[in-house]
């Protein structure tokens, strides 16, 4: 069983892509890449200028599904994920 995309709203009101995951079966099927698109359109309707995101900074893959739909890394972070955790910020700016 596959998790959800999830995006949550800080005080801030920038939506943060919490989890993407797609059950192994239907990978390879572009579903991350349409629930990518699918939130941005919603973000940009709502007039959110911007999605942040978090993600390993050894996770090659994900890295390079965010960096393919316009999101750009902003700094490196510590800890935000787990004790010794490194991630990359990124965002997409949409507005």
């Amino acid at each position: 069983m596959g998790k959800e995309n999830v995006v949550s709203v800080k005080d801030s009101m920038l939506p943060e892509i919490i989890t993407i995951s797609i059950n192994k079966n239907f990978k390879r099927k572009y579903y991350e890449k349409k629930l990518l698109k699918e939130s941005a359109e919603e973000t940009r309707l709502n007039g959110i200028s911007s999605i942040q995101l978090y993600v390993n900074t050894e996770d090659l893959t994900d890295i390079r599904l965010y960096e393919n739909n316009d999101f750009k890394k902003i700094r490196e972070v510590k800890d935000i994920r787990g004790p010794k955790e490194m991630c990359y910020e990124m965002e997409l700016r949409i507005l």
